[in-house]
């Protein structure tokens, strides 16, 4: 069936600046982003809160790693957008790069990317120039492949920030794949530049013959070749402790490394000033590679740190030169309007409407916002897509889902374990992984009498839908069992919580009545912690005939003739006296006019005359509303 939408969004743009640009994507006005890599210092436990609160100072960015052939790193970016920063993500393929296709999985992964909602800095195949690395030594077959995941990413999630980035080693002479350059694909396929280089300890050094190579001349290897580029560190550290030499005795190096770590920071913006970002590896790995680079496990390090970040130029928040859309969640019916923000420092130029993937309507000029009509629409949950543009031809692209709610029985009940109606039993409570709902969950232990119960107690009638929130892990159990005690009996359905984390997982569908308790307990298992997080009850149904649902209130005919030119008729008949009110939009939502608003009398035809002499040719919208419901017509006036 033929479906004409209209709905209304509604842009609030927070700010805007000139129209001189010449910056890459995110890429700050002025100052340096400053982040780290924190998942393996065990100090801080990973997590982002307790690491800022150490170091001093909010971070831009945190570091993690994934394979090209592993989903995308969900858990994580939530965890970023929750504190505000941004993901650099180390994407790393296999030996030949058999993982990089143009197929499902990569857009897939780059759709979800998309829907993350933050800026990703993505370092796809690093360290190329190294023979330490599997996708090492064939340039031309990666530029190849770099060229195939940045049209991917370009398509598909224009948040994505492709970083290029070798290690600092020198070219070496007559070797084309120890040679920088030539795995560089080009500038219209490089966002930003990256390096990585580390300072081991002096013994190191020594025994490399790099003693005497500072800092900054390890940038300055990958700098100096890229004048029109900004600059990310993407990896970096001095060691605080080294296990070299003979014996490989512990030597502590702490001088070591706070004179590198004050060599760099202290002078990135007077002559780095392309520099516009720094990541510390904040890990002791020296069971890996003799080298301890925490910045916690030493706190003379540690206060360096803290007092060298303290500088204003390193910058906490990130800009916003591409928009960055947030759509407000709502349940909508007839013709409704969702509202949504656009943070962007540039101006916008262009928006563009899409639900479940089709493209609606472009907007180019203010006032923006889109008119659908959803009163044909089947009742549901539906995507909203909202895509962007700036004047600089960077795109934003903003994700919500919506329910349509025509039948009037839309219905959604989230229990969180922080809730009066959860109870648990001999479990405790953690916040230790990100994927989850609220600010925690309940841990039930293996093999014990511990328990996680919700208790619910209905004003509604009818089925349900039931689903669930976990947060998954590798020591979670494959046989978590939930005991759903119904109306009249009960069942237990088992799930596997070591996946699917951070979403809803359905269970079954149940029968509700006003007033009839219900009560669902997950149990303890055998072979690994259950996670008692948030439920939800929900309930969206579809009429069969939505003339139906309303015709007891108020009818709006079409008008006539229809098309016309000028003059035209509008009618109407009221089921009871209502205060009611018809007026004319334009196809974008703008308010002609009021042809009627006042109280009129139930059981009759009211017929209206509509004027259009002083509009252009067009399609127009006329809207019939009382303080219940409301009714859209298309008109079409043609001279």
């Amino acid at each position: 069936m033929n479906k004409f939408l209209a709905f209304i969004l509604v842009f609030i743009f927070l700010s805007r600046s000139g129209s001189t640009q010449n910056l890459a994507k995110y890429e700050p006005q002025s100052g340096c982003y400053i982040g780290a890599f924190i998942l393996n210092d065990f100090n801080v436990h990973g997590m982002i809160p307790i690491f800022e609160q150490v170091s001093g100072k909010k971070h831009t960015g945190y570091l993690t790693y994934t394979s090209v052939s592993s989903p995308f790193p969900k858990a994580f970016a939530d965890s970023c957008k929750k504190y505000n920063a941004f993901m650099q993500l180390g994407f790393e393929p296999d030996t030949a790069f058999r993982d990089v296709v143009d197929g499902p999985h990569l857009r897939n992964w780059a759709r979800e990317a998309a829907r993350s909602g933050i800026p990703i800095f993505l370092r796809f195949a690093s360290e190329m120039n190294g023979d330490w690395v599997p996708w090492h030594g064939s340039p031309t077959l990666y530029k190849e492949k770099w060229k195939l995941m940045y049209n991917i990413m370009k398509e598909e999630a224009p948040n994505v920030v492709m970083v290029w980035c070798p290690n600092w080693r020198p070219d070496v002479s007559g070797d084309t794949s120890r040679n920088i350059m030539a795995y560089y694909p080009g500038d219209e396929y490089v966002d930003w530049v990256g390096v990585n280089f580390y300072m081991w300890g002096p013994v190191y050094d020594s025994l490399m013959n790099e003693t005497g190579i500072s800092t900054l001349s390890k940038l300055s290897a990958v700098y100096n070749k890229f004048p029109n580029k900004p600059i990310m560190i993407c990896e970096w550290a001095a060691a605080s402790r080294e296990w070299r030499g003979n014996p490989p005795l512990p030597r502590i190096t702490t001088d070591y490394c706070i004179n590198h770590m004050q060599q760099l920071y202290q002078n990135l913006q007077q002559y780095f000033p392309r520099v516009k970002g720094v990541f510390w590896f904040d890990y002791d790995s020296h069971s890996i590679n003799n080298s301890d680079f925490s910045l916690t496990n030493n706190q003379q390090v540690l206060n360096a740190y803290r007092n060298i970040i303290q500088l204003p130029y390193f910058v906490t928040d990130v800009n916003y030169n591409v928009p960055r859309i947030t759509i407000q969640r709502a349940v909508v019916k007839n013709v409704d309007t969702i509202f949504f923000s656009v943070n962007c420092t540039r101006p916008i130029t262009e928006a563009s409407l899409f639900i479940n993937g089709i493209n609606l309507q472009t907007i180019f000029t203010e006032p923006y916002f889109f008119v659908i009509d959803f009163s044909n629409y089947e009742d549901g949950n539906y995507e909203v897509e909202i895509r962007v543009n700036t004047i600089d031809g960077y795109e934003g692209r903003g994700y919500q889902f919506i329910e349509i709610d025509n039948n009037n029985d839309f219905f959604e009940m989230i229990i969180d374990n922080t809730d009066e109606n959860f109870v648990g039993s001999e479990g405790w409570i953690s916040s230790s992984q990100p994927d989850r709902y609220g600010s925690n969950y309940y841990v039930i232990p293996p093999n014990s009498n511990a328990y996680g119960e919700w208790r619910f107690i209905p004003q509604i009638d009818g089925q349900v839908k039931l689903s669930v929130m976990w947060s998954a892990h590798p020591n979670r159990s494959s046989n978590a069992r939930y005991i759903i005690y119904s109306i009249s009996d009960s069942i237990i359905i088992s799930v596997d919580q070591r996946n699917n984390g951070g979403v809803w997982n359905y269970l079954c569908d149940i029968n509700v009545e006003t007033n009839q308790p219900l009560k669902i307990r997950l149990i303890s298992s055998t072979d690994g912690y259950c996670i008692a997080d948030a439920l939800r009850f929900y309930r969206n149904t579809t009429s069969v005939d939505l003339e139906e649902t309303h015709g007891d209130e108020f009818e709006l005919f079409q008008n006539y003739p229809n098309p016309f030119n000028s003059n035209t008729t509008i009618t109407f008949s009221l089921n009871r006296n209502s205060q009611v009110s018809l007026k004319i939009y334009s196809i974008l939502g703008e308010e002609i006019l009021t042809l009627k608003n006042e109280n009129l009398e139930a059981g009759k035809i009211h017929t209206i005359n509509f004027d259009a002499g002083d509009l252009p040719s067009g399609i127009y919208i006329a809207r019939l509303t009382d303080n219940v419901m409301s009714k859209t017509i298309k008109i079409m006036l043609l001279k």
